[in-house]
């Protein structure tokens, strides 16, 4: 394969996403060290869920499914604090900068961060409006990676950015990524960019579009890895893949205008919500 080509690695859960990502990235990563540590790396993928409702990761479950909706409920609450994100994996402390911040918090920037303009609103908010005024638009994009990061900060986020657009009368998201790691990274990921797509469809349908559905969700990623010092959970991973097991599946969106209602008060309206909360502990 030619260096500049792209592979798209299609599927219809996280999970099959998971697997088809160890088998590629093992087959043809190439040699990786860095500040996180040694491993292997593939370039130019594209990860591309068909079906966002398909969002949670079983394999490891119930590891897997409890670190998701810890993350889910601090990406909701915007907190830049390490001590915070602490509480879903002791991992984000060793990110903190000198004033114990984080830049990580992809909820920050997509419900808390306000347009600059007088009366600004959140970034998920004006992705709602564009798209309701012309749904044709090519600009409803969440940024994420900024300016303010190019620091000596340890946390300059993974993802730069999404962009959510419809074709063939289906809302879908692209996430632009710098480095996705298959293990701890893609599966989480994924998971909160669905969750996102079928926030905003479902807000859409409610502000008066009609016909429109419900798309895919891709993660276009330059480097991809998976370190060595997971091998172990790429072990359960496989060997979990080769049993039976029962789905956790997350309740859909009945009501965007209620789930965002529990997001900014704090509450616990909507069975999502409640399920998220009941799967952190």
């Amino acid at each position: 394969m030619e260096t500049y080509q792209t592979v798209d690695i299609v599927g219809g859960s996280v999970d099959e996403l998971v697997l088809k990502a160890i088998n590629h990235v093992s087959q043809v990563g190439d040699n990786l060290e860095a500040r996180a540590g040694k491993g292997i790396q593939a370039y130019n993928v594209n990860y591309i869920l068909t079906d966002c409702r398909n969002r949670v990761h079983n394999l490891r479950n119930p590891q897997s499914v409890r670190y998701l909706c810890r993350e889910l409920l601090l990406y909701f609450s915007g907190s830049l604090k390490a001590q915070d994100m602490a509480l879903a994996s002791p991992f984000w402390l060793r990110l903190q900068d000198s004033s114990g911040q984080i830049n990580s918090n992809y909820g920050f920037y997509v419900f808390h961060q306000k347009t600059p303009e007088p009366g600004g609103v959140s970034q998920y908010e004006w992705c709602a409006r564009l798209l309701h005024e012309k749904f044709e638009t090519r600009r409803a994009v969440i940024n994420i990676n900024s300016v303010s990061h190019k620091t000596e900060t340890k946390d300059m986020p993974c993802n730069m950015g999404l962009q959510f657009f419809v074709q063939n009368g289906a809302l879908s998201c692209v996430a632009y990524t710098r480095s996705t790691d298959v293990i701890t990274g893609l599966p989480y990921d994924m998971g909160f960019f669905c969750l996102l797509t079928e926030l905003l469809w479902k807000d859409l349908c409610e502000r008066g579009m009609v016909g429109i559905n419900l798309g895919y969700c891709m993660m276009k990623t330059c480097f991809t890895q998976i370190y060595f010092d997971k091998s172990e959970l790429v072990d359960v991973i496989l060997e979990n893949a080769s049993r039976p097991k029962l789905d956790v599946v997350m309740p859909a969106i009945t009501s965007a205008k209620m789930f965002l209602n529990d997001i900014y008060q704090e509450t616990a309206e909507t069975d999502t919500m409640r399920w998220c909360k009941r799967h952190s502990n």
